[in-house]
């Protein structure tokens, strides 16, 4: 490939994911101004996130991690909060040109590209080192980053979580781990300590991903090499680069990592994910989600299954049931281990282990957690017949036979214990892990491992279109690089979803503006974070904050019976003593609390806010009530 196409490459590679990415997002970049992919609170939340960094880089230069105009007058922490700064910061750059909807817009559709092309220098690397000509491996790795970017899970988090969807520094950290590996290269090393660093300040717990990644790789190439606890490890060359890596990376991850571990302890209460919140399905890998393209097209079992999914298990959080594997891209899959993939084993076993991981802390069949002995005993079976250690044994065949006439005849009759159907429950793997890696038992999220699976299933894929088009090539290399680009097709066309819902921009009433211009001091009391969101419009200090864990320094304030009636948590709504009427309303008003706003109008509470503080309604209407407090300006 002469130095001009490589050029021309590049941005062909970035063109063509540019309008995959409108395929898949759509109608996305056809409604970038005055509507918002999404709607969910987390999207809102975004939103306040990008006008935020820019108050604190660049209007009012200040530490971004503390926000004295939320929880005021406390104010809040967003240390252990998915602020995602790699992505936020762009509204530095933005905002002085374009409303804060149509950056967050471009920052979520600009993760879509990136990540596709990410991948596609991944993939491409690894097709080309494997002795792929670099034609082909620049057709097939198309596919593979195809798997990787437009993935359910990429899909589904895209109406909620830009922390989550910013996945283009996983594969570029990868890139550099492989490189800096194969070659010692400095410029490869530097280069993984800045992705490591980029994806800390996207996702912290995808630095943990990655670490784990890089770890696994290593010991599973180490021991290909000889044993593991050995004089000669430290010799291997490989194990020096790999530690070298490692601190590397530390290194460059340690300055944001610091106020990270000084706010870990006391913990941060969990007020949104708790432990071990969601977890994946078996059947859930191979049944389509409630945003995908294919759910309408699903027998009415298969639908109920994944509506089920999201009312069970799932709670309001659809975005984390999309885990699909696909059809044709687990063959895709098979196929590239059938014709042989460099590493092969350790993808698959990669993939399975993270897919396993992302199962939680029990097997849960077809929502069911309590399941016959007789998986137990296929599980072993399928061990003892498929862990290549074993295969040469003298005893395999024997257990491999004893195994089978156990399974066959479980299933035969089923096994009972006194007089019913025995059922147990399974324990997976992450249900140690979370106690053993740091900070996964405060929240962890064994369904989001799929994401690396992913990431295993995208190489093998690629893998795949490199042998289809190696085969045709045989015959006229045009040919081949086509079709290996069409294996493309196979999970854009699974993976594609429905159409991506857009929600329109609220208008806000003349009273905003009352509030915007009302002079200092002056705060809001508010409900929910609609009321953070409308902080970029009138720039007042409010009561809440959307926070994914709250600090332990802030329960009181939240607890307190005037934000707990605020939010309207029913607990709040009881009889109120002359004392407590008084202390709220002073509380008000020593805080400079001019009006209350309120996104969802119910009479008990409308009753207690005006009854118990004393407020007034000046304005109501579907989307908002305010009330302002007189006695404040008193």
């Amino acid at each position: 490939m002469s130095p001009l196409m490589r050029r021309v490459l590049h941005p062909l590679v970035l063109l063509a994911f540019f309008a995959l990415s409108a395929f898949h997002t759509w109608p996305l970049v056809s409604q970038m101004q005055g509507a918002v992919l999404g709607g969910r609170e987390d999207v809102f939340m975004n939103m306040w996130h990008l006008w935020w960094m820019r108050q604190a880089l660049w209007v009012q230069p200040q530490n971004p991690f503390f926000v004295p105009f939320l929880h005021w007058p406390l104010g809040a922490e967003l240390y252990w909060h998915t602020l995602a700064p790699a992505k936020t910061l762009w509204g530095v750059v933005l905002l002085p040109f374009m409303s804060v909807e149509t950056a967050y817009n471009v920052v979520l559709f600009g993760s879509f590209v990136l990540t596709g092309y990410t991948s596609w220098l991944l993939l491409r690397y690894l097709l080309e080192r494997a002795g792929h000509g670099p034609w082909l491996a620049a057709a097939a790795a198309m596919a593979g980053a195809c798997v990787f970017n437009f993935s359910r899970y990429h899909l589904a988090h895209a109406v909620a979580h830009l922390n989550l969807i910013a996945l283009e520094g996983l594969p570029l950290y990868l890139l550099c781990f492989f490189r800096w590996l194969d070659e010692g290269k400095r410029r490869w090393l530097v280069g993984l300590a800045l992705c490591a660093l980029y994806v800390l300040l996207c996702d912290y717990y995808y630095l943990v991903y990655i670490a784990l990644f890089s770890l696994l790789w290593v010991v599973a190439e180490r021991w290909r090499r000889g044993p593991l606890v050995s004089v000669d490890t430290w010799k291997d060359p490989l194990v020096r680069r790999a530690a070298v890596a490692g601190v590397a990376a530390g290194l460059a991850c340690l300055p944001p990592m610091v106020p990270l571990l000084l706010h870990a302890f006391p913990a941060p209460l969990q007020i949104h994910h708790g432990d071990s919140d969601y977890f994946s399905d078996l059947y859930s890998f191979f049944i389509p989600d409630t945003r995908s393209a294919w759910m309408t097209e699903l027998p009415v079992a298969a639908r109920e299954f994944s509506l089920n999914i999201v009312r069970a298990k799932m709670s309001t959080n659809a975005e984390e049931s999309g885990n699909f594997l696909g059809w044709l891209t687990p063959l895709l899959a098979i196929f590239a281990l059938w014709r042989g993939v460099p590493d092969g084993r350790r993808w698959l076993g990669l993939g399975l282990g993270f897919a396993v991981l992302s199962m939680g802390t029990v097997l849960n069949i077809g929502l069911e957690d309590r399941v016959s002995p007789v998986v137990l005993l296929i599980c072993v079976t399928a061990a003892v017949a498929l862990v290549p250690a074993w295969r040469e044994r003298a005893w395999q065949r024997d257990v491999l036979v004893v195994l089978a006439l156990a399974v066959g005849l479980a299933l035969s009759e089923p096994l009972t214990a006194f007089g019913a159907p025995l059922k147990v429950q399974i324990p997976m793997p992450y249900v140690v892990f979370k106690h053993v890696v740091p900070l996964f038992s405060r929240g962890g999220m064994p369904v989001r491992f799929v994401l690396l699976t992913y990431l295993s299933l995208a190489v093998l894929a690629a893998f795949a279109a490199a042998h289809v088009g190696a085969w045709a090539g045989r015959r006229d290399a045009r040919l081949g690089v086509a079709l290996a680009l069409a294996v493309a097709l196979v999970p854009n066309v699974e993976y594609r979803g429905l159409q991506m819902p857009m929600s329109r921009i609220p208008t806000l009433p003349p009273v905003f503006d009352e509030i915007r211009d009302a002079p200092m001091p002056a705060a809001v009391l508010t409900d929910n974070v609609m009321g953070q969101w409308e902080q970029l419009y009138h720039g007042k200090p409010v009561s809440y904050a959307r926070l994914s864990r709250l600090p332990v320094r802030e329960a009181a304030l939240v607890d307190s019976r005037v934000i707990r009636a605020a939010e309207g948590m029913r607990n709040a709504f009881g009889p109120v003593t002359p004392e407590e009427r008084e202390s709220m309303r002073r509380y008000l008003k020593e805080h400079h609390f001019k009006w209350y706003v309120t996104h969802y109008f119910h009479p008990t509470r409308h009753a207690f806010i005006t009854d118990e503080l004393g407020g007034e309604v000046v304005h109501q209407e579907p989307y908002v009530t305010v009330y302002r407090f007189p006695d404040v300006d008193r």
